[in-house]
């Protein structure tokens, strides 16, 4: 496909693929990703035989801590570049064997089997810059066993409050509470994605309209430590603001303050 003919979501990150880990290696991101799996463990599957989706796969950072627990893992990603690092880091790692690869639109996931997986993943909010979210949900739940888990990141819609806020617009603020519809802050105008965001109430009515149960909703992240990475550079001192994280991540209260949410749902 000529890359004028692909959606922008696509466009952006097959130019980015080769660089994409380099942005997210800092000392942030390695105490984000720590509390991203801590989450999630819980939640893996007890019968390591089913495979597992990873949706929106990126550069399979994920796809390898689910490969080397124990799961063959499927990569799904809209862009062809992504699945190709995807790809080359999951053979560097030695795990070929236990992957394969898909490129696709979370609305059309026709390739894959229904009823097939037990988990999937859906992290870095790739259902939210579908041209079409409950499609996506709906799209996802065929593909998962009765009884399957999704753990899934969506962007908080009060978190963006602040951006509009600093526009010093009104208008642009009442048109974003309204539709939760905000883009890709990339400079080329024909890589800006729309971002579908999502309060808290609003995720769990997404999740309940496509057919999940959500057991489990977590503030991602409640502390904005992104803005303060150098507290995160001493071990001992990402080991305790991780435990005050965790403490504040699932009480209601504090959800709405976080940038994202982090959701875990089962097929009903």
């Amino acid at each position: 496909m000529a890359r004028k003919n692909k959606p922008a979501v696509q466009r952006y990150h097959d130019r980015v693929a080769r660089r994409y880990d380099g942005t997210y290696q800092d000392a942030y991101w390695q105490w984000h990703d720590a509390l991203t799996w801590d989450y999630i463990k819980p939640h893996l599957p007890a019968d390591q035989s089913v495979p597992v989706l990873d949706l929106g796969c990126g550069t399979g950072k994920w796809a390898l801590k689910l490969i080397t627990s124990g799961f063959h893992v499927t990569c799904v990603d809209i862009s062809g570049a992504m699945v190709e690092q995807a790809r080359r880091s999951i053979e560097q790692a030695g795990q070929a064997a236990r992957a394969s690869y898909v490129q696709a639109d979370l609305c059309d996931l026709s390739e894959l089997d229904e009823g097939a997986f037990s988990l999937a993943v859906a992290l870095g909010e790739p259902i939210g810059c579908t041209h079409h979210p409950a499609r996506a949900l709906k799209e996802i739940r065929k593909r998962l066993r009765p009884g399957g888990i999704v753990v899934a990141t969506l962007d908080n819609r009060l978190a963006a409050l602040d951006f509009y806020l600093e526009t010093g617009s009104a208008k642009e603020m009442s048109v974003f509470l309204k539709t939760g519809k905000t883009h890709w802050l990339t400079r080329d105008k024909d890589e800006q994605f729309d971002i579908r965001t999502y309060t808290p109430s609003q995720a769990t009515k997404l999740f309940d309209q496509a057919g999940f149960d959500v057991v489990q909703m977590i503030g991602k992240t409640v502390l904005p430590m992104r803005h303060y990475r150098s507290l995160l550079e001493d071990a001992v001192a990402r080991r305790a603001w991780m435990k005050i994280e965790k403490s504040l991540a699932k009480d209601p209260d504090a959800i709405g303050r976080a940038a994202h949410l982090q959701i875990t749902a089962c097929v009903r």
